[in-house]
């Protein structure tokens, strides 16, 4: 408070401080109060506004799902033999294929001579001097490498030096070990008869190994393509699964099938994973529309008003996304898709029987979703692009950074928040002030008071002594 007075009214004989602390509450309380009540209702705006910026991003991402036209081309597929795995990648359309299985992707490798332990050793050594070449099959110019190799080496420590440079060849080596010794084992990294690697270098090393020589010893794997037919076509792959032979789909093999046993793969309409879609934007839709309904609403009843009520930019929002989707394209509404529009804008689809057939009618034709839920449309032409687009895209304008509905209502309600507070500080300033201006008053009317006090004393006293 503004500088005080303890001692207001003392030579009154009048407790002056509690009636200035009530002038002063009288002054402050009313404007402050209804300030303060502003500022509630502001910060429940702020807060509304954002929630149904979140309901509004929900659905725009929903929207985005349905306009891809991916989500109405969704399909499922089935193989009836174990011996053929497969997934869909893409768009891939209701069909059917035999798929045979004649040969299994291999990589390329070489298991050397057996090299014996000797008596109380650990390990098998190499026991010769010189270099070893690795290269490339496809490409020995520029994917080689060239390791030495010493003749006490352990065969641990070459295939050490050999994987050091896998990243040049394409090699990895280990170590297999049985009863009779040790042999090293070159790898392939990757399967396919194009992957494969030739190795060289010095005689004694090639020697060693059982590559070359008198009898040579080693044991040599030839790398393969998978190889399959497609309902009698022959098809190849450098591994064992097929990416690109199916449109949309891609297939593993993992066993050679049996003759006259092809696996039949199936692919067929993923209808479940469509309405899932649609489902989801749907229920972003109702839940958008249901705030929005309750935050406007006025009920006569109760004589209680929504947070937004008789807001007009938000009351707007709740016209034109309905007016978005009571729309039609070609002729076509969401109606013919089974998909209704109830009491207050509520969505819903398949509840009845003729919804459910012309809802199950329209997912078996991706066409038709597409062209009335996801068409792109021409530029100027609003109405010839899909509803969920025109969602879409009044998303997008409602959820602008800074310039958008939402964005710029935020802004507008905190700076009025913003306002409210520098008035209730001038409030305060005014109580202050008026509660200074009470007490020097105060004080003048106390010191006045005090001195008429002591004259009447002093004259009492006078008349006192004149009586005797």
């Amino acid at each position: 408070m503004a500088g005080t007075i303890s001692s207001a009214g003392i030579g009154a004989g009048i407790d002056g401080n509690s009636i200035i602390s009530q002038l002063t509450a009288l002054q402050r309380s009313q404007p402050l109060q209804r300030l303060k009540d502003a500022a509630s209702s502001l910060d429940t705006q702020i807060s509304t506004v954002g929630t149904l910026k979140s309901l509004m991003s929900t659905l725009q991402d929903a929207a985005r799902k349905v306009t891809d036209k991916g989500a109405w081309q969704l399909a499922t597929a089935t193989s009836s033999n174990t011996a053929v795995a497969v997934k869909v990648t893409g768009a891939a359309m209701p069909s059917s294929s035999e798929i045979t299985v004649s040969q299994l992707a291999r990589a390329q490798s070489v298991a050397s001579a057996n090299f014996a332990v000797a008596s109380g050793a650990t390990a098998a050594t190499f026991g010769a001097d010189g270099k070893l070449t690795i290269a490339s099959s496809s490409d020995p110019a520029n994917k080689k490498a060239t390791i030495d190799i010493t003749a006490n080496m352990t065969l641990s420590q070459v295939a050490d030096a050999i994987n050091k440079q896998s990243s040049s060849t394409g090699v990895t080596a280990s170590v297999l070990k049985d009863a009779n010794g040790e042999r090293l084992m070159m790898r392939a990294k990757e399967s396919g008869a194009a992957n494969g690697f030739t190795i060289s270098g010095d005689a004694a090393v090639t020697d060693a190994l059982g590559i070359t020589g008198a009898s040579p010893s080693a044991v040599l794997q030839a790398g393969q393509n998978a190889k399959a037919q497609v309902n009698g076509i022959d098809v190849e792959s450098a591994t064992n699964e097929f990416k690109q032979t199916l449109p949309g789909l891609s297939f593993t093999v993992s066993q050679v099938t049996q003759a006259g046993a092809p696996a039949l793969v199936t692919v067929a309409a993923d209808t479940d994973g469509m309405k899932k879609n649609l489902q989801a934007f749907i229920d972003a839709y109702n839940a958008l529309n249901a705030k929005l309904a309750d935050v406007t609403k006025y009920d006569a009843e109760s004589k209680t008003r929504g947070v937004m009520q008789g807001d007009s930019s938000i009351v707007s929002i709740t016209s034109e996304l309905r007016a978005t989707l009571s729309s039609n394209l070609g002729g076509i509404n969401l109606s013919d898709l089974g998909i209704q529009m109830g009491k207050g804008g509520q969505l819903s689809f398949g509840t009845s029987a003729t919804d459910k057939a012309k809802l199950e009618a329209a997912l078996q034709d991706p066409d038709k979703m597409t062209q009335v839920l996801s068409a792109e449309g021409t530029d100027g032409q609003p109405n010839s692009k899909g509803l969920a687009m025109r969602v879409k895209e009044f998303t997008d304008k409602m959820l602008a950074f800074q310039t958008g509905t939402f964005d710029t209502k935020t802004d507008s309600l905190r700076k009025a928040k913003q306002d409210n507070a520098k008035q209730q500080d001038r409030v305060n300033d005014r109580a202050d002030q008026y509660e200074a201006r009470l007490r020097a008053q105060y004080a003048s009317l106390d010191k006045r008071m005090g001195s008429m006090s002591g004259l009447s004393a002093y004259l009492a006293n006078q008349v006192s002594q004149w009586n005797k």
